[in-house]
This record gives C-alpha cells, sequence and structure tokens, in this order.
C-alpha cells in the first residue's frame, strides 16, 4: 500500500506550528507548576475570551473556544468558586446566566501573561521588534485562515459527520 503524496509546504508549517507550540509549552509549564497561584490552561481560555469580549452567557464562550458547553459550565463553576468569575441572571432570559472576569480573574491572567512575555522576550531576544511583529502577523493570519476552514466544515456537517 502506497502512502498518500503529501504536500511538502504544508507539512513543514505544521511541524514548525507544533514545535513552537511545545516550545511556547516549556514556558507554560514553568508557571503553571501547583503552589504558584497559577491558572490551568483552559481556565486562561476562558478568562482571555471575557476580558477581550466582556460579559456574556457560557454558551457563547463555549463556541468562541470551540467547546461543548458543559465543558464551560464546570469550568465557570470552579472559576466562579475561585473568585476569578461572576454571575448574574440575564435580564433578557432569567434562565440563564451571564458571566464576568472578577478583578481577581483579571488580575491572575494579566500576572500570568505579563510573566509569559517576559519569557518569551527573553528567549527571542535575537529578533527585533520589527521581525516578531511580522511574524505575528503572519501567525495571526494562519490562524483566522485555519479557524475559517474548520467553521466552514461545521457549518456543512452540523452533526459532526466528517
Amino acid at each position: 500500500m502506497q502512502l498518500a503524496e503529501r504536500d511538502g509546504t504544508a507539512q513543514e508549517l505544521l511541524e514548525g506550528v507544533s514545535s513552537l507550540i511545545r516550545a511556547v509549552r516549556c514556558i507554560e509549564h514553568k508557571h503553571l507548576m501547583p503552589g504558584n497561584n497559577s491558572l490551568r490552561r483552559s481556565d486562561a481560555s476562558v478568562l482571555k475570551v471575557l476580558m477581550k469580549d466582556g460579559e456574556q452567557r457560557g454558551g457563547e464562550i463555549a463556541a468562541k473556544l470551540g467547546v461543548d458547553a458543559s465543558v464551560v459550565s464546570r469550568q465557570l463553576t470552579a472559576l466562579e468558586a475561585d473568585g476569578l468569575v461572576s454571575r448574574r441572571p440575564d435580564p433578557a432570559d432569567a434562565r440563564v446566566g451571564l458571566v464576568r472576569v472578577s478583578d481577581d480573574g483579571r488580575a491572575r491572567l494579566e500576572a500570568m501573561y505579563a510573566a509569559y512575555t517576559k519569557q518569551l522576550r527573553a528567549a527571542l531576544a535575537d529578533f527585533d521588534d520589527d521581525a516578531l511583529g511580522e511574524a505575528a502577523g503572519v501567525l495571526q493570519r494562519l490562524a483566522r485562515a485555519v479557524t475559517e476552514a474548520a467553521d466552514s466544515v461545521r457549518r456543512a456537517n452540523p452533526t459532526g459527520d466528517r
């Protein structure tokens, strides 16, 4: 049996992105060690959505993160217990709650990103701001393209069949 021919450039990109993710996670793991008052990656993702887009329903957060609403619901319960988010009834529909990031949640997320940024800046000291800005732009465009493609597949297959 012969394997299908691969697109070499796309394969290189995939391997490069995978390597970058692993390298960034090395920085992340340093800050996710137990006892240093840090956030789990999944909790940071929820808080980031809330900081960026403001108060919203849990289902909206789940859609933005591409996960099931039940996953976000459990996360929100834990984040609320930790004082990192607060909930209130939605005035438009009291059966649903609106969630917002608390001052403590905002401070913890900002501290985590400040530490990541410091570590990343040190690791990339050989690159000037122009090169880093260009790389960031390319990565953001790639992320948008992949996200749009995934959204298109989801819309075409709402049951999840591929």
